[in-house]
């Protein structure tokens, strides 16, 4: 906009003019309005809690790390385009737009944003739909605030135009003080922890709101380079595999007329949002319908447990690493999504295990082929084959959430199956599938499902669709997994089945679904409630087939509940029933197993079944030689 048109808009609208006389004047006003900017940012990210904002606001020092990046990133753009106004609108919107995300994504995930999600590019997009997102009076009115008060700097503000040397020195200082600042205070993760936190250290989301987004996202920007954990070495994680080696290995053999050599087909299912619904108190269906008819059928006959995952509402490629690598993420607490991160080479996994004593490998996920980066993860991983949505062309069960249905997915994998059977009669079959079907967000209205969910009270009837859209989905699932185990039973092929969930669905913001039925989650209070948050089922099941070539072989196969255990020992579990040891890696897991179960962010399952906060020595040592073993498998383990 010109000086004329300012000026005409001016006249009409009686407004002021504010004349900044000097550069210093001019850069002050500069500072000021980022003051301004960053309020505006802080009561956005900390959805509008005036308590939150007093808390910065009582610790200066906390203010002003959240405050000077965006002041410095305004001035250099002011120094750049000698205009306020051009500096205030954009380094302002960058800025709210970020605490905008924050905020939503703290709503929808309850976790905050951090710079390992930007490595994700646009997958979020593709599953929040804009009409889900939680826009609430507060954000629109700091919104449209935000746009007159640029409006009114555009119209209002005159300043002195400054002389290029000027301007040129003071963009070089700003970036040079931003650089300064991010290596000597934004990279200090102890300074970082020493500011109190509302709510408990163990919640993301409790720490970020405490000390800040801007602060927060600059330091976790640091983690994105992993480093190697303390005294880690090469050589020592190679000698503790060492000991691990040759316990009791299966026999290499491809010969079928041996019943000693024969292997079962396996197949893994990670369930998308997968979790036992009917496990909550109170919570009943309708005609006695139960979404969970066939798995709880399955359940009778298999080996079942819990499983606890380090992620909630999302985050699915965490539980499907920890069970393919045997990685425990919450132990290493890495900054970044690992598989787009740091899933960058031929690594170890269960597909590579598995295929050292015969089996053919395929992994099957009815999704885009870049979500997570699994198109080259998966070949990293040393998989066969790699099937994604775009192979899957028969597609003739409709779905009310838009993704390729379990049904569709299952006869695509049998199909797959029988393929194989033909074409490699000697080698047995192992496929990974990922599902998406029951994948959220799950409106709170009507959207086709019936209404199953029994309206008796237990239920708040504000969150019934949301729910009952939830459950709806979980029935198709349930339907989809009763036909694969049928045809499964119906195959003279021995054949395990492993079926687990990645993660609880995301029921609405701050847990909405779950305080509708009054199911205690959140990671601020005790051990039942953390649990509770994290926790998703497994079985392993065996056809007749498999029953009878286990029982040729001289084993006895686990029927019954087993312990809750943590989902990078997964893996561990199926190749124990399998009768598998001949991996150096799953066997020192089923050591660390047996000191510490479960490993999460917070709390700790020990070996006598209690859970706690705090570790002996001997237990940290154990967790820390881990941390170094899980680098290694990762980054230094050569795979030949």
């Amino acid at each position: 906009m010109d000086k004329n048109s300012c000026k005409k808009i001016n006249k009409i609208l009686f407004l002021p003019k504010i004349n900044l006389k000097s550069n210093w004047r001019s850069m002050l006003f500069v500072i000021a309005l980022s003051l301004v900017v960053s309020v505006m940012g802080i009561l956005i990210s900390s959805a509008f809690s005036p308590k939150v904002l007093l808390l910065y606001l009582v610790q200066p020092v906390l203010f002003l790390l959240n405050t000077l990046p965006l002041t410095l990133m305004m001035l250099c753009i002011y120094f750049l385009t000698a205009r306020i106004w051009v500096s205030y609108l954009i380094s302002g919107s960058f800025y709210l737009i970020m605490q905008m995300i924050n905020y939503f994504k703290i709503s929808l995930r309850h976790e905050p944003f951090v710079p390992a999600d930007i490595l994700l590019g646009n997958e979020s997009t593709k599953v929040i739909k804009i009409n889900e997102l939680p826009i609430d009076i507060d954000l629109i009115i700091v919104t449209v605030l935000f746009l007159i008060s640029a409006v009114a700097v555009l119209l209002i503000l005159k300043s002195k135009p400054s002389k290029w040397y000027f301007r040129i020195a003071g963009t070089i200082i700003s970036v040079l003080v931003l650089i300064g600042l991010y290596n000597t205070v934004y990279k200090n993760s102890k300074f970082y922890d020493k500011f109190k936190v509302e709510g408990t250290i163990y919640s993301s989301v409790d720490i970020v709101r405490s000390r800040g987004f801007m602060y927060s996202f600059l330091v976790k920007a640091n983690t994105l380079k992993l480093t190697a954990p303390e005294g880690y070495q090469v050589q020592e994680a190679k000698k503790v595999l060492k000991n691990f080696e040759n316990k009791g290995a299966v026999e290499v053999s491809t010969n079928l007329d041996s019943l000693k050599n024969k292997k079962p087909h396996v197949i893994a299912i990670m369930s998308e949002a997968f979790f036992d619904i009917d496990r909550i108190p109170g919570i009943e269906f309708y005609d006695n319908i139960n979404p969970l008819e066939n798995y709880n059928k399955i359940l009778k006959n298999a080996y079942h447990g819990k499983i606890v995952t380090g992620v909630y509402g999302g985050g699915t490629a965490s539980t499907e690493c920890e069970f393919l690598t045997g990685i425990c993420i919450s132990a290493a607490n890495w900054g970044a999504d690992t598989y787009s991160a740091y899933v960058r080479k031929d690594t170890f996994s269960l597909a590579r295990v598995l295929e050292e004593i015969g089996y053919k490998t395929t992994a099957l996920h009815p999704g885009y082929q870049w979500f997570y980066n699994r198109f080259n993860v998966y070949d990293y991983f040393g998989f066969d084959k790699r099937f994604f949505a775009v192979d899957i062309t028969e597609r003739n069960t409709k779905t009310l959430t838009g993704y390729i249905s379990d049904m569709d997915t299952y006869k695509f994998l049998l199909k797959d199956f029988r393929e194989h059977l033909k074409e490699n009669p000697e080698n047995p079959y192992f496929n990974f599938t990922v599902t998406i079907e029951n994948h959220g967000p799950y409106p709170n209205e009507p959207i086709g499902y019936p209404e199953i969910l029994k309206h008796n009270g237990s239920v708040d009837e504000e969150y019934y669709h949301l729910i009952n859209n939830y459950a709806g989905g979980l029935r198709q699932n349930d339907e989809a997994l009763g036909y694969l185990t049928e045809q499964l039973e119906n195959l003279d092929e021995p054949v395990v089945l492993l079926y687990f969930g990645d993660h609880l669905p995301f029921l609405g913001s701050e847990f909405a679904g779950y305080k509708a039925m009054n199911y205690k989650v959140g990671t601020s209070y005790g051990i039942d409630e953390y649990l509770n948050t994290y926790e998703t089922p497994y079985f392993i099941w065996s056809n007749n087939s498999a029953k009878a070539l286990f029982k040729e072989q001289g084993r006895d196969l686990p029927v019954g509940e087993a312990p809750t255990i943590s989902a990078n020992y997964l893996g561990t579990v199926l190749l124990d029933y399998l009768g598998f040891n001949h991996s150096a890696y799953f066997n020192y897991l089923k050591d660390i197993k047996s000191v510490l179960p479960v490993i999460t962010r917070r709390f700790y399952k020990k070996s006598d079944g209690s859970y706690t906060e705090n570790l002996s020595d001997e237990e940290k040592e154990v967790l820390n030689t881990y941390c170094k073993m899980q680098y290694y498998i990762l980054f230094d383990n050569k795979i030949n």
